[in-house]
């Protein structure tokens, strides 16, 4: 008895230092992280703001010796030609205006031509309102530079002649006895500036943008937050964070964001050249990358901390003494320990998404990545051609979709920005290659509309396809499958590469579900999230042309869902369940005395456990009829276990019944099979559990 006692003290001990030592190792995991993510944050954060600063100064200081070069010029043709190459000297830099005080340029009223590069031509300025007119919030760009005499960078504001939210940078324009005579002007476009922030953002979920000293969001993935006050009190910012993003030149804030809906890190630091501050924004995951790790390492405390509570309660309830009544405790607890370890397990597979680890794909979330795919594309395409790809922006927008054992139905529309240059030679055209054989009209499309731009045809089609996919059915019903849209040009010898237009989507955080309606209502499924990836199709034939096809790189369109598991659960779980409860039962009442078998006989065993057989049986089929498939669904390995307990139960009873002597059977009136039916069904479906979801 005190050896009993010495193991089972023993064994607390140890179930206890392993289960402190799987929590310190989960806490050290977790805080080595977090440390991880903010050190290469920061660096990021550092980075991105040296590189703006060096691009800002590098303006600041042009501007500057620029106004010194054309101080002297005094024709007409000579400023306008020395405008233009300067307004393409910076890519940042959407053009340059040289506006003059009235009478100071050849005598004009007023005189001051901006080079728009993004229409490739002079627009000027004194046609459009008096920039002179300190009394309008749109001239401050050239009022404020000539009532000061400094240099400088311009508030935010709405340019009439460019028609776009403008910051600008201004240095006074000096004669040669040092008068004002007007203000050489680089103008940045908002929405250009936002575009290289986030070309140097990382990250799925990561995004940047920069704020003025007083509050104002000059750039922003969301035009929407533009000119918006960061210092205002609300999206999840208390006082102590207003105070921090507004005092200090640099740091770390964290809280929900209102962009990406994630728990995310602000990183922000000033820069020297303008006083504004860049921030960059990741999600806890983004900057280390998504990781399963910490799911496994909860599973091992689990399993740890049930070591632990067996233990304690053998060392609570003495079990080393025979005690029929804390036996059925033990038994009680240890079941429930094993159905928690179940439950916990089963919430974490619903609760994490496992595309993420997917390393055979990267997500197209910004422009940073799209472009690293198609310069790949484009040097594997010129060792067979002397050119490159014709990109196409395309879209999809999902409207409606529902999903089958093995197809995926979709409704919803998808619109390219075609070249016009493209057009004529090679309409646009596009089709899925998933399409389903087994429908008869797996794709129904038809034009929408075409509407023409300066550059481009925008194209819009509405489509119905049917879709074969590649579901699997292995942690059925806690799965996780992916709905797959791949799009290709049907003409693979025109070198037409369809890219997401990533453009046309406010947010690109895949969790934000892009391209899917909000009123998407999938009574089996719920969509977890969208975006864009490219794949490469193995053809290995040449279509009956010249040059062979190796690969071809298709845009693909992904859905990640998790199936609603409340209606398989209760289908399939509930019956196991009740038909376990019942063979309990059968077994509480067994007995080897003739006097306490209550009418029980080898027949009656044999009957009720061919009964229960037969309805689980008879579910097991239905199951298999609906989802279809070749794998072996997680569910079924809780029939495939009823199955042999059922059997072990009636060869077992059919033993007792019949009078075999053994000591199993004997010792307490078959106390030990009923004691043990619960903790071995259960931990068995625990231990299927962990062969399937770790």
């Amino acid at each position: 008895m005190l050896k009993r006692r010495l193991l089972h003290g023993a064994l607390l001990l140890g179930s206890l230092a392993l289960t402190l030592y799987l929590l310190l190792d989960y806490r050290h995991y977790v805080s080595a992280r977090e440390v991880q993510s903010i050190q290469l944050g920061e660096q990021t954060g550092i980075g991105v703001a040296e590189v703006l600063d060096a691009e800002l100064s590098a303006i600041a200081e042009r501007a500057e010796v620029y106004a010194a070069e054309i101080a002297g010029i005094d024709t007409e043709k000579q400023l306008l030609r020395s405008i233009r190459q300067e307004s393409r000297r910076f890519p940042l830099v959407q053009g340059v205006t040289v506006a003059y005080q009235p009478g100071a340029f050849l005598g004009k009223p007023r005189y001051a031509p901006f080079f728009n590069t993004a229409l490739n031509k002079f627009q000027f300025v004194e046609d459009s309102y008096d920039y002179t007119d300190p009394e309008q919030a749109s001239t401050a760009w050239y009022t404020e530079i000539v009532a000061s005499g400094e240099p400088a960078w311009s508030a935010p504001y709405y340019a009439e002649t460019a028609k776009t939210m403008m910051v600008d940078f201004g240095a006074p324009l000096l004669d040669s006895r040092g008068r004002i005579i007007g203000v050489v002007d680089y103008a940045i476009a908002l929405s250009d500036f936002t575009r290289m922030v986030d070309e140097l953002s990382v990250g799925e979920a990561g995004y940047g943008f920069i704020f003025a000293p007083d509050g104002a969001i000059l750039t922003h993935p969301d035009s929407v937050y533009l000119l918006e006050n960061i210092f205002q009190v609300k999206d999840g910012k208390d006082e102590d964070i207003v105070e921090k993003l507004r005092n200090d030149a640099q740091g770390i804030v964290a809280y929900d964001s209102t962009y990406t809906y994630k728990y995310s890190w602000f990183f922000f630091r000033e820069l020297e050249s303008t006083g504004w501050k860049s921030v960059l924004v990741f999600a806890e995951d983004d900057l280390l990358g998504a990781s399963d790790v910490g799911r496994g390492k909860i599973i091992h405390i689990a399993l740890g901390a049930s070591l632990l509570l067996v233990a304690i309660l053998l060392f609570a309830l003495r079990i080393d003494r025979y005690n029929p009544r804390r036996l059925w405790w033990l038994v009680a607890a240890v079941s429930l320990i094993a159905a928690a370890n179940i439950v916990l397990i089963w919430y974490l597979n619903l609760t994490t998404d496992f595309s993420l680890f997917d390393d055979d794909r990267e997500r197209i979330v910004n422009q940073t990545i799209l472009n690293k795919y198609v310069e790949q594309y484009d040097r594997e395409l010129q060792q067979l051609h002397s050119s490159p790809y014709t990109r196409v922006p395309t879209g999809v927008f999902v409207e409606s979709y529902e999903v089958t054992s093995f197809e995926a139905s979709l409704i919803g529309k998808l619109w390219m920005k075609y070249p016009r240059a493209l057009y004529s030679k090679s309409p646009p055209a596009f089709y899925f290659p998933e399409v389903s054989a087994i429908e008869s009209r797996g794709l129904i499309s038809e034009l929408v509309s075409e509407v023409e731009f300066e550059d481009y045809v925008l194209v819009t089609w509405s489509f119905r396809a049917t879709l074969e996919q590649h579901f699997s059915y292995q942690q059925f019903p806690f799965e996780q499958n992916d709905i797959s849209l791949t799009v290709l040009y049907p003409d693979f010898s025109r070198n037409i590469l369809l890219v997401p237009d990533l453009s046309s989507y406010d947010i690109l955080n895949p969790s934000v579900r892009p391209g899917l309606s909000e009123n998407v209502s999938v009574p089996s499924s719920s969509t977890i999230s969208a975006f864009f990836t490219f794949q490469d199709i193995e053809y290995k034939t040449n279509f009956g042309a010249g040059s062979q096809i190796k690969t071809q790189p298709a845009l693909t369109f992904n859905m990640v869902m998790k199936r609603v598991w409340l209606s398989p659960f209760i289908a399939n779980i509930i019956p196991i369940l009740i038909v376990a409860l019942i063979m309990f039962i059968v077994l509480f009442i067994s007995s080897g005395k003739e006097e306490g078998r209550s009418g029980m006989t080898t027949m009656n065993v044999i009957q009720s456990c061919a009964g229960f057989l037969f309805i689980l049986l008879l579910a097991h089929v239905n199951e298999r009829n609906r989802i279809m498939t070749p794998e072996i669904a997680y569910i079924e390995l809780f029939y495939f276990s009823m199955y042999l307990f059922i059997t072990l139960e009636a060869i077992l009873l059919a033993m007792l019944l019949r009078g075999v002597k053994w000591r199993i059977f004997e010792y307490g009136d078959n106390l030990v099979l009923k004691l043990l039916f619960w903790p071995v069904l259960l931990w068995t479906w625990l231990a299927l559990t962990l062969l399937r979801f770790y």
